[in-house]
């Protein structure tokens, strides 16, 4: 029998596209980088034994941390999870199928260069990166940039469509997204005031709550707390959209405009019972009566007395006082 002693050290070599660490690897968790890599280099070592249990133990992690990255991966494109195994997709061949192919058969579409280069698509694909709350695949948008010329549709309202189904339906999927933009590309809507028309049809609460946001200036991150407080002067106070608007108005008067503000005007104005605008000036503007004072007092009961009087009344409230004490005042301070 003849044997050939095993090779005691991996001083093998494992390729990596230029693709993964270009497009893929910045926006990445770095552990999710590090079973990326591991797995790949024990797939091309036909390494059918090893489970994600034990690259768990390889990398000194968790298990789960390994399932959640073989899931990222999946949803950028790069893996296939079929039977608990993972297949790595040729990167490639994915770049060759969704880039150089885009270009060859619809030229008017956008590839990746150029939506780096545009300002306004890496703006807006800054922005829908923040509301889905995780990075982005190239693919993914290139896709997203092409609804400008597939919908027709601007990239604001693209912007738009992302903010009302993660803000607002709490819904963080790129294609109920493209949804909304396709539906709206159905209906003719192209701009910002055809979007609030759209609200007001179908979606009333949010169109109080941006045109109050837009009113008084306020540009942030969507607050359910807000969204709740605007809609409670519609639906609990029963207030006018005029009324509402003229507390808005009000806004002006402080640096820094918020709904709060808003609402302890509005809240005061209920207590005072003001259901209109013409009713502001009439029952807020009245100034209250000023309470009396301690000199106030004063005055009064002194203005009743003559200037001899008054000395009378001083001295005999001092001899009250001497008696108090023990001293006889006719004495001068002397004890009796």
């Amino acid at each position: 029998m003849f044997l050939l002693e095993k090779n005691k050290y991996d001083l093998g070599e494992t390729s990596i596209e230029n693709i993964f660490i270009n497009d893929f690897m910045p926006g990445a968790n770095g552990e999710f980088v590090k079973v990326y890599i591991l797995g790949y280099k024990f797939a091309k070592e036909n390494r059918e034994d090893l489970t994600n249990e034990k690259l768990a133990d390889y990398l000194g992690i968790l298990e789960s941390d390994v399932n959640r990255a073989w899931q990222y991966w999946q949803k950028m494109g790069i893996v296939e999870i079929e039977n608990e195994k993972i297949k790595f997709v040729n990167l490639k061949e994915l770049y060759i199928n969704n880039v150089y192919n885009l270009k060859e058969e619809k030229k008017k579409e956008k590839g990746y260069s150029e939506i780096v280069e545009n300002p306004t698509y890496a703006n807006l694909l800054t922005r829908v990166e923040f509301l889905m709350r995780e990075p982005i695949a190239p693919m993914k948008k290139i896709d997203i940039i092409n609804w400008i010329t597939s919908y027709n549709m601007p990239a604001d309202l693209i912007e738009e469509a992302f903010f009302y189904t993660t803000e607002i339906k709490g819904i963080y999927n790129i294609s109920y997204a493209e949804q909304v933009v396709r539906n709206w590309s159905r209906d003719n809507i192209r701009t910002m005031e055809d979007v609030e028309k759209s609200y007001i049809e179908h979606d009333v609460k949010y169109y109080r709550y941006k045109k109050v946001m837009r009113y008084i200036g306020v540009d942030k991150k969507f607050s359910q707390v807000d969204f709740n407080i605007i809609n409670s002067w519609f639906d609990e106070f029963n207030f006018s959209k005029d009324l509402i608007l003229a507390a808005c108005n009000r806004t002006s008067k402080i640096s820094k405009p918020n709904v709060n503000y808003v609402d302890a005007i509005l809240r005061k104005w209920k207590e005072l019972n003001i259901n209109s605008v013409e009713e502001i000036e009439e029952k807020d503007q009245k100034k209250k009566k000023r309470k009396p004072t301690a000199f106030h007092n004063f005055k009064q009961i002194t203005d009743k007395y003559s200037e001899d009087e008054l000395v009378d009344v001083a001295m005999r409230k001092q001899r009250e006082g001497f008696k108090k004490l023990g001293v006889d005042y006719g004495t001068h301070g002397k004890d009796k």
